[in-house]
């Protein structure tokens, strides 16, 4: 969305336009749903589902930028996520196996889905499978969120230096990974 548009959309939605929610829908829902998904992918959309809850309830209070509605709605995900977390760990439930549903009919394409998604969700699950949690979360927010470092520190209750050294870390385990696992091509040496 562009900065420019987005004082009057948020206006707009703050009044219950649904055009204007949509919007904002539309803007953060993928960004939103690929970080929870890094982070918790079997619990994900649910948590989504959660978060632009709380931020109909509470958008009308919302004061700030697009940047900062951003921030406020990653920070509301991962409150969320931790939430669900917590009554996971009182509640333990069992999750239905894929294999389960493989005899229900899907109102969709999931083949043309999966394709669209395929490339960010293997990168998604690089980050969430080789690294640290908060590694892996540092760089969901950075690169999904489209947060800078001084935002991503205040959602993790970090100091921006912090952030910036999890971030370095992250993304050179990261490139150590893909290193050892890029495929030899022939007549190329490296």
């Amino acid at each position: 969305m562009a900065t420019t548009e987005f004082a009057p959309v948020l206006a707009a939605a703050q009044d219950g336009a649904q055009w204007a929610i949509a919007a904002l829908w539309r803007d953060l829902h993928p960004r939103l749903l690929r970080f929870l998904r890094g982070l918790d992918p079997l619990i994900a959309e649910d948590v989504e589902a959660e978060t632009w809850l709380v931020a109909a309830r509470d958008l009308s209070m919302f004061r700030g930028d697009e940047q900062q509605f951003r921030a406020w709605m990653f920070t509301i995900a991962r409150n969320r996520l931790i939430d669900s977390r917590r009554r996971e760990a009182r509640r333990p439930s069992v999750a239905t196996p894929p294999e389960a549903l493989h005899d229900r009919p899907a109102d969709d394409d999931p083949a043309v889905t999966a394709l669209d998604v395929l490339s960010a969700g293997a990168a998604i699950a690089l980050v969430r499978d080789c690294l640290p949690p908060l590694q892996a979360e540092v760089i969901l927010l950075r690169v999904l969120g489209g947060l800078d470092v001084e935002e991503v520190a205040a959602i993790l209750g970090k100091r921006p230096g912090n952030v910036r050294v999890l971030q370095h870390r992250g993304l050179r385990r990261l490139a150590k990974r893909l290193s050892h696992e890029a495929p030899e091509r022939p007549g190329v040496t490296p």
